[in-house]
């Protein structure tokens, strides 16, 4: 065997791999052999069909096979030897291994292109600016949170007179006319919630009303929406047209919400452990809460501007027609020449960022270990139990989460690769300088969008 490594530019090879019969003959004798222990023919007791006959059946399809084998170990072993650094894997010349005769000949020479990937010479440092926002949470959007976290903390009464913010149990009958029922027409029961009712006549009319009392409407005009149609009667969403539009709503009971006190029990319930005594310290506590959910989706921002910045620092060359090859050559069912042509920019780009994230991930050693990731997944997992209310979960149950996801390998290598993106993400803003800005949230969303239209 004998390969020979041909560059054509910069960052573009061709490797030649010459194969003698030498190479490959005791392997297919071996397979060959195999195959007859196991050959089974009429007129032959199992395992004792003639090589001769197995040869003639199976020699070709086992030559083109055990060629392919030696020839992959070659290429990769060659790969090795010589400390190439490759972009995607070779590619084979499907034109020329195409005219390979493989009755007749006993040699062979087959061609891979290779795409080798370019030196990055990256330092992140104070010289690199991108831009960084900080989201500003008003009194508004506290007194928002500050409501709801009353109302999910407190306590379902049953008033004698309706309000807005109210919700209405009570039957659903169909009618002919405001007057009329109609005939073995549709009766149900089911919830009402004022707050949400499209009419506003409709709603005027139930903000004060009593148990037993009753308001006809076009249910259509007044929920807008079949599923919720569908619910209120008591019927699938596909059948919420079959009936007519006119029902009476007779309530049987009303159901509100008496927000929590500002005590003391209501602030450990919402912030436990942090022994916050007084609703200002508590309107702070959630204010910082509300900024570090913006603040995710403004570190996507960050991350995307980041990347933008780094591939314009970086100017990296790619060997782009070996990546053509290559694509097409690794996607042959869903992608084609003409496709990878039009969209080979993005494609670029992406190659591109990968060669800089693992240069930095390589350069500061950001590696992530089996205890960073078991450790995550327990404080995910206690997180989302706090949210039903399970505040103290045995240690045996997060064991057995834990151990179910890192079981299944796709669901881990998320787990791998939020934890290493989180420490890019750490070392972009300690390394970098941050233009920053203070903006609300509402304007964040705004700018972003306008600038990504």
């Amino acid at each position: 065997m004998h390969i020979t490594q041909e560059n054509i530019g910069e960052l573009e090879a061709l490797l030649k791999v010459e194969l003698q019969k030498d190479d490959y003959q005791e392997k297919v004798e071996k397979e060959l052999k195999t195959l007859q222990k196991k050959a089974q023919m009429p007129g032959f007791r199992p395992g004792k069909v003639p090589f001769g006959m197995v040869r003639k059946l199976y020699g070709k399809s086992v030559l083109v096979e055990e060629v392919n084998k030696v020839l992959v170990d070659a290429v990769y072993q060659h790969i090795k030897d010589e400390n190439l650094n490759i972009l995607g894997h070779p590619v084979p010349d499907h034109e020329l291994a195409g005219r390979v005769d493989w009755e007749a000949q006993t040699d062979f020479i087959f061609h891979y292109h290779i795409g080798l990937a370019p030196e990055v010479s990256l330092e992140l440092n104070d010289q690199i600016e991108v831009e960084y926002y900080r989201i500003k949470v008003g009194d508004e959007v506290v007194d928002k949170y500050m409501d709801d976290l009353r109302r999910r903390y407190g306590k379902m009464m049953n008033p004698g007179v309706s309000e807005e913010e109210d919700v209405l149990f009570g039957e659903f009958s169909e009618m002919l006319s405001d007057e009329e029922a109609k005939p073995e027409g549709k009766v149900n029961k089911g919830n009402l919630y004022i707050k949400f009712l499209k009419d506003e006549d409709v709603k005027s009319r139930l903000v004060g009303a009593k148990p037993g009392e009753s308001v006809v409407m076009d249910i259509g005009k007044a929920v807008g929406s079949d599923s919720e149609i569908a619910a209120m009667i008591g019927v699938k969403k596909e059948e919420a047209g079959n009936y007519g539009p006119l029902f009476r709503f007779t309530i049987e009971s009303i159901s509100r919400i008496e927000p929590a006190e500002l005590d003391e029990a209501f602030f450990e319930k919402v912030a436990p452990g942090k022994e916050i005594r007084t609703e200002e310290a508590l309107r702070e506590f959630v204010r910082e809460q509300v900024s570090m959910q913006y603040q995710v989706d403004v570190d996507k921002h960050f991350r995307n501007e980041v990347m933008k910045k780094l591939l314009e620092v970086t100017d990296l060359s790619l060997p782009e027609e070996f990546l053509k090859k290559w694509l097409v050559d690794a996607n042959k069912d869903e992608v084609s020449p003409e496709q990878v042509e039009k969209e080979f920019g993005q494609f670029a780009d992406t190659f591109r960022w990968q060669l800089i994230e693992n240069h930095l991930i390589k350069s500061h050693d950001l590696q992530v270990s089996q205890e960073e990731v078991k450790s995550h997944l327990e404080t995910y997992f206690r997180n989302q139990l706090k949210q039903y209310g399970q505040e103290d979960v045995d240690q045996e149950m997060i064991n057995q989460f834990v151990n179910n996801i890192q079981s299944k390998e796709e669901e881990i290598k998320k787990v791998y690769d939020h934890l290493n993106d989180e420490k890019l993400l750490k070392l972009f803003k300690e390394k970098l300088k941050l233009k920053e800005t203070e903006l609300g949230f509402d304007d964040f969303v705004k700018l972003v969008s306008e600038k990504y239209q």
